[in-house]
C-alpha cells in the first residue's frame, strides 16, 4: 500500500491491528499486527523503544503487561541527511504496517474480477480482458465472525454454490442497474451466475443459533453450513488460518461494525506518595527516563548515578532514597499499596476504586492531577438543587493513559473485562503473543481538566427503595435480561441509568455554555457498589491541556445553574410526547434498553459515551411519579 497518514492517538482508540483504512485515493488497506510496528524501511526492528515507553505502573499491572508504548511518529531520515553531527536523529523512517485488503479488485471496464497480493503497494494490474493496464477497484464486501476473522469475500465459491468448487474460471462482478444488492451478480466464464440479494443478512430464520443468511445461503446444491474460513490477514498471509466454527456475515468493508476496538483507560492519580517523590516522578517522564532506559544498569547506584546526570542540578535537593523510591515506582509500581491479584475481577473496576477515592478529595501535590475542593452538602433542603448532590470538586489538571487490548467484530461487548479477556485480546494483537519482546500493549497519553461530582447518597437510597421507581426499573431490567446483554451488578440499581443520564444531559447543556463541542468532552462513570459519581472531562493529546472553560463551569455560581437548565431541557424532548411514553412502555434504542431517550434529548457522540448511548432515561430525572429531582 502506499504511505498514508494516520495520528498515533488513531492507532489506539480507531485504527489498531485489525482493523480497515481508506486512502485518499480511496484503497483499503487493513493495519499489521503489533509485532511489525517497530521496524524501519530495512526491515530492521529498532534497538531501543525507550522514548516510547508510557509511565503508568498501575495500569501495567492490572493488566499484566512489562511495557506500554506510545504509536512510533514517522521521521524522514533523508530530512537530516548531509547534516553530519549536527543534529541527530534517532527511530527515522518507521512505519506502520499497512496490508491491502480485501484483495479481490475489479476492472472499472469489463468487470473481471482479479485477487492481488496482500504486500501490493498499487492497484494498477494488467486486465486481461482488456489487454492493457488498468487502475482496478476493490470489491465493496468483506465477510467477517465474532471471533475476530475477515476474510475476503467468497467469490468463486458463491457463484457455484459450492465451498469446495475446483473452477478456475473467469469471475466478473456485473451490475444490472439499481442500488440495492439485487441488482449486482457474480458470473462465471463456466455459465454460472448467481446474485448478492440477501448476503448481508445477520439471521437467516435461526435467532438461536445465529445463523447467517451467508452460511445457509452458500452451499446450496447440499444444503451443508458455510462457516467462518478463519483468516488473520493483518498477520501477513492468507494462508495462515484457524479452524473457527462461527457463521460469518458479509459486511460493506467500511461499515462501522468491522472494527470495534477494547480499550481500557486510567487517570492518573498520585497515591499515598509525597510530594517530593511525585516531583521527581514527573521530572523523569520529562527528561524520558523511562524502565526500559533504566534496564542498561544493572544495580540501583547506577542507576542512580545514570539519573543524576540526565536531571538538572536540582535532582541534588533530593536524597538517593527519594531517588531509589521513584526508581522503584516507575519499574514495579506504588509498592507501598496493595495489589489487587484477583484475575477475575474487572479492570475497570479495579482501576476506578481508587480513581473515586482520589478525586473525591483535594490533591495539590501532583503535576498530573490536580482537585480543588468546590462546594459540599451540609444540610438537606428540599426544594434547593445543590442538596441532591454530595459534593463537587474541580480537577484542573488530569492525565488519562488510554491502552488497546483488543477488538471485537459485529458487535461491541462492552462487558468489563477481566486479566482473561486481556489474554485472548492480546492474542488477535499479536502474531505471537508469548514471545518476551511481545509483553506490550500500545497506549496513548491525553491531558485535560473535569468536572468531578457525587449524589446524595442518602437522598438515592430513599428514592431507590420508593414502590414506584422499583415497579418501573424491574420492567427496565427485565428488557435487559430479554437482550441477552451483558448485566454488571451494578445495573440492578436505578442509580445506574439516572446517573448515566444525568451525565448526558449536562454535558449537552455544558457544551452550549462553556464553547466545547460536544464530542470533545467525555464521561467517565463511577457507579460500582458504594461509588455514585461522574467525571465530566475534556482533554487533547497537548501536555498543556485546555484551556480552563470547563472548568470554570465547576464554580458554585455556575454549575448548579448549569443543572438546573439541563433539568428544565430534559422535560421535553422535541420527539415528545412518542419518546417519553414509547420509552415509558416499551422501551426504544437498541434492544430496547433505553426508556425516554433519543438522538433529540439524550444521545451524545460515541467519543463521549461510555456505555455505547444504552441505559438512558429522562423519566427517572424528571417524571413527575418516579424523577429523582420531581421536586424541582
Amino acid at each position: 500500500m502506499k504511505d498514508l497518514p494516520l495520528r498515533r492517538g488513531q492507532l489506539v482508540t480507531t485504527f489498531g491491528p485489525g482493523s480497515l483504512v481508506v486512502s485518499p485515493e480511496g484503497e483499503t488497506a487493513i493495519i499489521g499486527a503489533l509485532d511489525k510496528w517497530y521496524y524501519d524501511k530495512h526491515g530492521n526492528r529498532l534497538n531501543s523503544l525507550h522514548e516510547y515507553e508510557v509511565q503508568e505502573p498501575r495500569l501495567k499491572s492490572l493488566l499484566k503487561v512489562n511495557k506500554l508504548f506510545l504509536p512510533p511518529d514517522f521521521r524522514s531520515g533523508s530530512q537530516y541527511r548531509g547534516e553530519g553531527n549536527a543534529i541527530q536523529q534517532t527511530n527515522t523512517d518507521v512505519y506502520i504496517p499497512l496490508l491491502r485488503f480485501p484483495t479481490w479488485h475489479y476492472c472499472p471496464k469489463c468487470k473481471t474480477l482479479y485477487q492481488l497480493p496482500l504486500s501490493s503497494r498499487t492497484s494498477w494490474y494488467h486486465c486481461r480482458e482488456c489487454n492493457k493496464l488498468t487502475k482496478m477497484i476493490q470489491v465493496p464486501f468483506v465477510i467477517v465472525c465474532e471471533h475476530g476473522h475477515i476474510s475476503d469475500f467468497p467469490w468463486r465459491e458463491w457463484v457455484h454454490k459450492n465451498e469446495n468448487t475446483l473452477c478456475e474460471g473467469t469471475l466478473k462482478l456485473v451490475s444490472t442497474g439499481g442500488t440495492t444488492l439485487d441488482s449486482l451478480k457474480v458470473e462465471c466464464s463456466c455459465g454460472k451466475d448467481r446474485s448478492l440479494k440477501g448476503i448481508m443478512i445477520k439471521n437467516k430464520g435461526d435467532k438461536q443459533n445465529n445463523k447467517s443468511a451467508l452460511s445457509v445461503m452458500l452451499n446450496e446444491e447440499d444444503e451443508k453450513e458455510y462457516t467462518c474460513p478463519g483468516t488473520k490477514p493483518w498477520y501477513g498471509s492468507l494462508e495462515e488460518k484457524d479452524e473457527c466454527s462461527a457463521y460469518p456475515v458479509a459486511v460493506l468493508k467500511n461499515s462501522i461494525n468491522v472494527y470495534f476496538p477494547v480499550k481500557v483507560s486510567a487517570i492518573h492519580i498520585p497515591g499515598d506518595r509525597s510530594a517530593e517523590i511525585e516531583y521527581l516522578i514527573n521530572l523523569f517522564e520529562k527528561r524520558g527516563i523511562t524502565s526500559s532506559l533504566l534496564e542498561t544498569h544493572e544495580t540501583m547506584n547506577g542507576k542512580i548515578e545514570f539519573i543524576k546526570k540526565l536531571c538538572p542540578p536540582e535532582i541534588s535537593d533530593y536524597t538517593d532514597s527519594d531517588i531509589e523510591r521513584a526508581i522503584i515506582y516507575i519499574q514495579q509500581g506504588d509498592i507501598s499499596q496493595e495489589q489487587e491479584n484477583n484475575q477475575s475481577e474487572w479492570i475497570e473496576h479495579q482501576l476506578r476504586e481508587k480513581e473515586f477515592e482520589t478525586l473525591s478529595e483535594e490533591v495539590d501535590h501532583s503535576e498530573n492531577l490536580k482537585v480543588l475542593k468546590e462546594w459540599q452538602c451540609n444540610e438537606i433542603d428540599e426544594t434547593d438543587i445543590r442538596t441532591f448532590f454530595s459534593k463537587v470538586n474541580r480537577v484542573t489538571k488530569l492525565k488519562e493513559t488510554i491502552v488497546l487490548t483488543g477488538f471485537n467484530r459485529l458487535q461491541t461487548n462492552i462487558e468489563h473485562l477481566n486479566i482473561f479477556e486481556i489474554r485472548e485480546g492480546r492474542k488477535l494483537l499479536f502474531k505471537d503473543p508469548d514471545a518476551p519482546e511481545n509483553n506490550w500493549l500500545p497506549a496513548y497519553k491525553v491531558y485535560g481538566e473535569g468536572i468531578f461530582f457525587t449524589l446524595n447518597t442518602e437522598r438515592l437510597k430513599i428514592w431507590e427503595e420508593q414502590p414506584s421507581v422499583r415497579e418501573y426499573y424491574k420492567k427496565y431490567l427485565e428488557r435487559y435480561r430479554n437482550s441477552n446483554h451483558f448485566i454488571d451488578s451494578s445495573i440492578y440499581n436505578p442509580r445506574f441509568v439516572l446517573l448515566h443520564t444525568l451525565s448526558h444531559i449536562l454535558i449537552n447543556e455544558l457544551s452550549l455554555t462553556c464553547g466545547y463541542n460536544t464530542a470533545s468532552i467525555r464521561e467517565r462513570l463511577y457507579l460500582h457498589e458504594t461509588q455514585s459519581g461522574v467525571l465530566i472531562y475534556t482533554s487533547s493529546g497537548d501536555s498543556d491541556g485546555t484551556f480552563g472553560g470547563l472548568v470554570r463551569m465547576g464554580l458554585t455560581k455556575n454549575f448548579f445553574s448549569v443543572v438546573y437548565r439541563a433539568l428544565e431541557k430534559a422535560k421535553w424532548c422535541s420527539s415528545d410526547p412518542v419518546c417519553t411514553e414509547i420509552g415509558m412502555s416499551l422501551g426504544q434504542g437498541l434492544n430496547r434498553l433505553n426508556g425516554a431517550a433519543c438522538h433529540s434529548c439524550a444521545y451524545l457522540p460515541e467519543t463521549s459515551c461510555e456505555l455505547q448511548n444504552l441505559s438512558l432515561d429522562r423519566s427517572l430525572l424528571i417524571d413527575q411519579e418516579i424523577g429523582f429531582f420531581n421536586t424541582i
